[in-house]
């Protein structure tokens, strides 16, 4: 027998993967430089107000990014069932609404100095704090609109643009940040302001999407912009709104309580611990962040054949790549925290010896974020929900303030029981979802797919041979009849089949590696799925230029089926072609 094999979804993971790594790469590059660039240009103070002031950031995008990243799964599960229309829907609400909600807060800059005052409790960090805050707020809009962009057009056939857009974002973004802090008066407003510049003149590189032929998504009518469409998008952004309302929640209380129970030096420490988790997302988190520009397009399609080979393999790379940076990370600790700022003396030693506790809860991190983002994909909100208020609430401040109030009055022994609270609520977290699934889900491995094969549906791949084409109708019509099909029925989808493969091995160009079948028997039809990575065709809009019936080609498939639908997803083609069970009742005179 025929069988399903890996090369397409290694394909389409490693070419999603690099983008994404890109993406995400630059993205925390940018993140992490500024803090370096504020550390010594202005002084760790400066440093801890950024890190203070990133709080309000992450309550401004919170609207936008739950919606752009439970948007982005929502349409490309619709895009994976060829449902367009929806997808349009969802893309077009998604974006209006994060706009207006840019717009509203850039209106909340002139609250700026009372937030400052209340995130300082009026101390000497209050000015920078409020000018980070200040125009961090009015760029709303702007990276509102961005958000949107980086998740859709990563979906929409084009990671890489995705990609470029973002590293343009984030060279601008560093450029402005170094004059801006070196020779103007602007302070941490100068930070600020760089990131909203950078994404605002990258948007140039979008110009490439909205020109490409293989873009899926367009804007609808204004009159179709509904709010019934923000119901997917925001069910499967309920997992990253839990994500960033914790995730803010527990900066808040961190924050707090390291300034007002520690001590400014310990602030600056675990200010450089979380540079360190935004370095290994800068190395681990676009590999990650692949399940969800991948995994849900593969799981509206139902194909857990793909979903199982993409999570074995980002769990491979992301582990290999970890192991070397926490190996790095070891020999190199010192010489890592001098790059924020901080010299040799008591305060290098206290960072050093902190993130030598700290970096051990690095490859639960990774394991929980996996978690987190594939649970996401696959329809499993609750349980991804779960994982991140436990990593990041339930378990991580409970136990910080215990072990940080239990510990001596000592600065540097309150800030290693802190460390050592951080480590626990990871590995607490994948204890707690294991015994969870446990009871649960009894039976499932940890990914929670189908393990049981469905008798009814016929899954297999061959290359890209035109003599391997002649087994496809003999393995189809033998599944057919093993399932009870007619054979009238049965011979009409095989010779679907047959010529949709003759097909993309002739005109589909040298690209062609391997092609994916699936044939499913639903209770009216039999459904049968192509996938290929060759040019793009749509055999749908496909016209013949001669009167003649073509007995090898497009018209012919036409004919045998009841419905054939196309659409170029993951940058694949994906043909769905329809055949009725039932035969057409005979009219007698």
């Amino acid at each position: 027998m025929l069988k399903r094999n890996e090369k397409l979804i290694k394909t389409k993971l490693w070419q999603y993967m690099l983008p994404s790594v890109m993406l995400t790469a630059s993205t925390q590059i940018g993140n992490v430089v500024d803090t370096m660039l504020v550390g010594n240009i202005l002084g760790t103070d400066a440093m801890s107000a950024v890190q203070i002031g990133l709080t309000v950031d992450n309550i401004m995008e919170l609207p936008s990014y739950v919606l752009a990243a439970g948007g982005s799964i929502a349409v490309g599960m619709l895009l994976g069932r060829r449902e367009r229309e929806k997808a349009n829907r969802v893309f077009s609400t998604t974006f209006a609404v994060s706009a207006v909600f840019g717009i509203l807060f850039a209106l909340l800059s002139f609250f700026s100095p009372l937030m400052a005052r209340l995130l300082t409790g009026g101390g000497p960090l209050e000015a920078d704090v409020s000018g980070f805050v200040r125009v961090t707020l009015l760029g709303g809009p702007v990276i509102a609109v961005a958000l949107q962009f980086i998740n859709y057009v990563a979906v929409d056939n084009h990671p890489g643009i995705a990609s470029a857009y973002v590293v343009t974002a984030n060279v601008l973004n560093l450029s402005f940040d170094y004059l801006l802090l070196s020779f103007t008066p602007l302070g941490t407003a100068g930070a600020a302001l760089s990131t909203v510049i950078g994404y605002a003149l990258a948007c140039a590189v979008l110009i490439l999407y909205f020109r490409s032929p293989k873009r899926m998504l367009h804007f609808t009518a204004f009159k179709t912009v509904m709010l019934p469409s923000l119901e997917p998008a925001f069910k499967f952004g309920m997992p990253t709104l839990f994500y960033m309302v914790c995730d803010t929640v527990r900066g808040l209380a961190l924050n707090t309580m390291i300034v007002r129970a520690i001590g400014s030096d310990a602030m600056a420490v675990y200010t450089i611990c979380n540079n360190i988790v935004l370095i290994a997302e800068m190395l681990v988190g676009g590999i990650i962040g692949t399940v969800s520009s991948v995994g849900g397009v593969i799981y509206g399609e139902k194909d857990y054949f793909g979903l199982r080979v993409l999570a074995k393999n980002v769990l491979c790379c992301s582990y290999a790549v970890m192991a070397v940076f926490m190996t790095a990370l070891a020999v190199f600790t010192r010489q890592i925290v001098s790059l924020f700022g901080i010299a040799d003396g008591p305060l290098m030693d206290m960072a050093a010896s902190s993130l030598h506790i700290f970096m051990f809860s690095l490859p639960f991190y990774l394991f929980n974020g996996f978690m987190m983002y594939f649970y996401q994909s696959t329809e499993k909100e609750k349980l991804s929900s779960f994982v991140t208020s436990l990593r990041n609430c339930v378990v991580a401040l409970p136990s910080a303030f215990l072990l940080v109030l239990l510990a001596r009055p000592d600065e540097a022994e309150r800030l290693r029981w802190l460390m050592i609270a951080l480590v626990l609520s990871e590995v607490l977290t994948v204890l707690t979802v294991t015994v969870l699934r446990r009871f649960r889900y009894r039976g499932k491995d940890f990914l929670l797919l189908p393990t049981v094969r469905n008798e009814r549906v016929l899954d297999f791949s061959i290359g890209p041979a035109l003599e391997e084409t002649s087994r496809v109708p003999q393995e189809i019509t033998a599944f057919c009849q093993r399932c009870g099909v007619g054979l009238t029925r049965a011979n009409l989808i095989a010779v679907a089949a047959e010529e949709m493969t003759v097909n993309i091995i002739r005109y589909g160009g040298k690209n062609v590696r391997s092609i994916d079948i699936n044939l499913c028997i639903a209770p009216d039809f039999l459904i049968l799925r192509t996938r290929d990575n060759g040019i793009p065709f749509d055999p749908t809009s496909y016209i013949t230029d001669s009167k003649e019936f073509e007995i090898h080609g497009i018209e012919l498939i036409k004919r045998v089926s009841d419905k054939v639908q196309y659409m170029r997803v993951l940058d694949l083609n994906n043909t769905t072609v329809e055949v009725a069970l039932k035969e057409p009742e005979t009219q007698h005179g």
